[in-house]
C-alpha cells in the first residue's frame, strides 16, 4: 500500500484537476466544491496517519481506502484527458464540413446528455466515499498540519559503545586515527580546523567506528581535549554549545559563545558531532567559525548519513563506511544469539549463518536478530526468522531496524517520498538507469510542477537528493562525470517495498498468478512457458498503472498484449524485446 506520501501527491494534484475538468459542469457545481472541500480537509491530517498507521491498524485501513478512491479519481482525470485529446486530434483531421462539429464537442465538453450523466454519476460516486471517509477520519483523533519532526531519545547517542566487540572496523578506524593523528591528507595542513565526516546508511555502525575511534588509546594520548554532541535530527547551536560545554542552564548566544572559544582556544582537540542532518549551510558556517579556535590539529569528527551533509561539512574527503563481510556478520550475531542458553549445536550454527548473510553487511540488522533469537531456544523460531524478510519482525515491534531506516525516510519530503517507494517495482540487486527511472516518474505523475523548469531537470534534482541521501548508491557515471546508473540497497529495497506492500509484484519462477491481487498497480513479468497458463488471472487486477515484460518468450509477450484492454488505467507498457507491437497497441486507446 502507498504511504500518504503516494495519496497526498494525488490529492494535491486532482484537485486543481477536479477544478479545471468539472468546473464546465454547472449542474455538478457544487458537488465539485464540496469534493475540494473535501479533499483539502483529509490532506490535512495524512502526516499524522503516515505516522501512526504503523501502529494503529484502523489507521492503516483507513490510508487504504483513501490511497483507492484517489486512484479511482485519476483514473476518471486521466480518461477525460484522453479523449480531449482524442477530440484533438480529430479536430485536426477533420474536414471542413465537420470542423465546426467537433470544435464545439471540444469547447463544450460532455455537451451529450449520456456523457454528462455517466461522469456526473461518478463524481457523486466518488463525492460519498470521500464523505464516508472523511466521517471515519474523525473517528481516529488524527491531528491536522503536523510541523515537528521525529525525534527520538533512544536515538541520543552516548561516546561509549555499547558493543562488547566491534567486528570488521579494525582497517577503518586505524585510517581515521592515522588521519586525526598524521593529518596525512594534506588538504587541510595550513587550516586550523578540520572536519571529516563518516557516513553512510542507518544502522551500518557509523556511531559505533565513531564510539571506538573517541575512546582509542593513541587519540586519548594526542587530543588533551575530547567531546562528545549527539546532535540528531535539530541542529541547534546554542545546544550544541550547551553540550559542549556541559551546561544545562540558559545562557545568551554570545555567552556561550565566549564560553566555547574560552575552553577551546589554542588547545588541540577533538569534538566529534553524532547524527548530523542539517544542510543549512549558514548555520553550519556559523558554528564553525565558533569552533574555529584551537591549535593546529584540532579536529572534527562527524557522522551523518546524508553525503550532501558530508559535502558541507567537510575540509577532508568523507570517509564512507563499508559494508560489513559475512564472516563478521556472523559473528556479531553469534555474539549475541548465543549469550542466554542457547545450545550452539550445528543446526542452529548452520541456520545462524544462514541468517547472517540475509543481513547483507549491516551490522544493526544482525545485532538485533542475533539478540531477538538469544531468547528462543526452539529451532523452528529460527527457522521462521531465517525465510521471513528483516521487517516483518520490526513490524512486530521486535527490531530497531525499520525505524531508523524509517527516520530517514520521514525526512524526506513528500516528492522524495513518493519517488523514493516508486522504485520498490524494480528488482533487488537491479541496476538502474537514472533516465530510465526519471522517465517512469513522470508517466506516472510523480514528479511536481516547477516555474521555469523542465520536468525531466526537476526529475535529476530528485535523483541526485535521493543519492546524496544514500537512498541509492554504486552509482556510475560516463566519460563526463554524469551520473547514469544506480543500485539500491537491499534494506533500503525492502523499506519500498515495506510501504509498497501490494501494489508491486513481480510474477515469474517464483511468484505465480496466485499472488495476483486487485491492489496490485505496478507488474513486472519475467515471460516463458509458464505464464502463458496464467495470462487471465491479470483480469483480477482491477487498476494497473504499469506493466513491464522481460524475456526471450515473444510468444509469452503477445499473449500478455492481448489482454492490454484489460488495462484502461495503465500508464506505463514496457517491452524488452524486439517483437513488432503495433498490431496490438492500435486496438488499445490509451497508449
Amino acid at each position: 500500500m502507498a504511504e500518504a506520501a503516494l495519496i497526498s501527491g494525488l490529492l494535491s494534484n486532482l484537485a486543481p484537476l477536479i477544478k479545471d475538468e468539472f468546473s464546465l459542469f454547472w449542474s455538478f457545481k457544487k458537488e465539485v466544491q464540496k469534493l475540494s472541500s473535501t479533499l483539502t480537509s483529509i490532506s490535512a491530517v495524512l502526516e499524522d496517519a503516515e505516522r501512526k498507521k504503523d501502529k494503529d491498524k484502523q489507521t492503516e485501513d483507513w490510508l487504504r481506502k483513501l490511497k483507492d478512491v484517489a486512484y479511482e479519481v485519476r483514473d476518471i482525470m486521466d480518461d477525460r484527458t484522453y479523449k480531449d485529446l482524442r477530440l484533438q486530434v480529430k479536430r485536426h483531421n477533420a474536414s471542413s464540413s465537420t470542423r465546426i462539429k467537433v470544435t464545439n464537442s471540444i469547447t463544450h465538453p460532455f455537451i451529450s446528455t449520456w456523457t454528462r450523466l455517466k461522469v456526473g454519476h461518478k463524481i457523486k460516486d466518488v463525492q460519498e466515499k470521500f464523505n464516508q471517509i472523511s466521517l471515519e477520519r474523525q473517528t481516529l483523533s488524527l491531528r491536522e498540519s503536523i510541523h515537528d519532526k521525529f525525534t527520538s531519545r533512544w536515538r541520543e547517542t552516548i561516546s561509549l559503545s555499547s558493543c562488547n566487540k566491534v567486528y570488521g572496523r579494525d582497517m577503518e578506524k586505524k585510517k581515521i586515527i592515522d588521519i586525526l593523528v598524521n593529518n596525512t591528507s594534506g588538504d587541510c595542513a595550513d587550516k586550523k580546523l578540520s572536519i571529516l565526516p563518516i557516513v553512510g546508511i542507518g544502522g551500518l555502525g557509523k556511531t559505533t567506528l565513531a564510539q571506538t575511534v573517541f575512546n582509542d588509546e593513541e587519540i586519548t594520548n594526542h587530543f588533551k581535549t575530547k567531546i562528545w554532541v549527539c546532535v540528531s535530527d535539530e541542529f541547534d547551536i546554542q545546544l550544541v554549545m550547551k553540550a559542549i560545554l556541559e551546561e544545562k542552564a540558559e545562557a545568551r548566544l554570545e555567552e556561550l559563545q565566549k564560553k566555547v572559544r574560552e575552553k577551546l582556544s589554542g588547545k588541540r582537540y577533538l569534538i566529534v558531532l553524532d547524527d548530523v542532518w542539517n544542510e543549512n549551510v549558514e548555520a553550519w558556517d556559523q558554528l564553525r567559525s565558533i569552533l574555529d579556535c584551537g591549535s593546529n590539529g584540532a579536529f572534527v569528527l562527524t557522522t551523518t548519513r546524508k553525503k550532501k551533509v558530508a559535502r558541507i561539512m567537510e575540509t577532508i574527503e568523507h570517509f564512507q563506511i563499508s559494508l560489513l563481510s559475512d564472516e563478521d556478520c556472523w559473528l556479531l550475531f553469534e555474539e549475541r544469539a548465543f549469550m542466554c542458553g542457547t545450545p550452539k549445536t550445528p543446526n542452529f550454527v548452520d541456520i545462524g549463518k544462514e541468517i547472517a548473510k540475509k543481513c547483507k553487511g549491516v551490522p544493526l540488522v544482525a545485532k538485533t536478530l542475533g539478540s531477538q533469537l538469544g531468547f528462543k531456544s526452539n529451532i523452528n523460531e529460527w527457522c521462521k526468522i531465517r525465510d521471513n524478510e528483516v521487517w516483518d519482525i520490526s513490524q512486530n515491534g521486535e527490531s530497531d531496524l525499520m525505524s531508523i531506516l524509517r527516520l530517514s525516510y520521514y525526512d524526506l519530503p513528500y516528492d522524495l517520498r513518493i519517488c523514493f517507494v516508486f522504485c520498490a517495482i524494480f528488482p533487488k540487486d537491479a541496476e538502474i538507469e537514472k533516465m530510465r527511472l526519471i522517465q517512469l516518474w513522470m508517466a506516472h505523475g510523480l514528479i511536481p510542477t516547477v516555474k521555469n523548469q523542465e520536468v525531466e531537470d526537476t526529475g535529476n534534482e530528485i535523483w541526485k537528493e535521493l543519492y546524496w541521501r544514500s537512498f541509492f548508491q554504486d552509482e556510475k557515471s560516463d566519460q563526463y562525470g554524469i551520473y547514469e546508473t544506480c543500485k539500491m540497497h537491499d534494506l533500503m529495497h525492502d523499506l519500498a517495498q515495506s510501504i509498497m506492500k501490494n501494489e508491486c509484484y513481480t510474477l515469474d519462477a517464483n511468484n505465480s498468478s496466485d499472488g495476483l491481487k486487485r491492489e496490485i498497480r505496478h507488474l513486472t513479468v519475467m515471460v516463458d512457458d509458464f505464464v502463458k497458463k496464467s495470462v487471465h488471472s491479470l483480469k483480477k487486477i482491477e487498476g494497473l498503472h504499469s506493466l513491464m515484460l522481460n524475456g526471450r518468450d515473444v510468444d509469452g509477450k503477445q499473449t500478455f498484449l492481448s489482454v492490454l484492454k484489460e488495462f484502461p488505467a495503465l500508464r506505463v507498457l514496457e517491452l524488452n524485446c524486439d517483437m513488432p507491437v503495433v498490431n496490438y497497441l492500435v486496438e488499445y486507446e490509451r497508449l
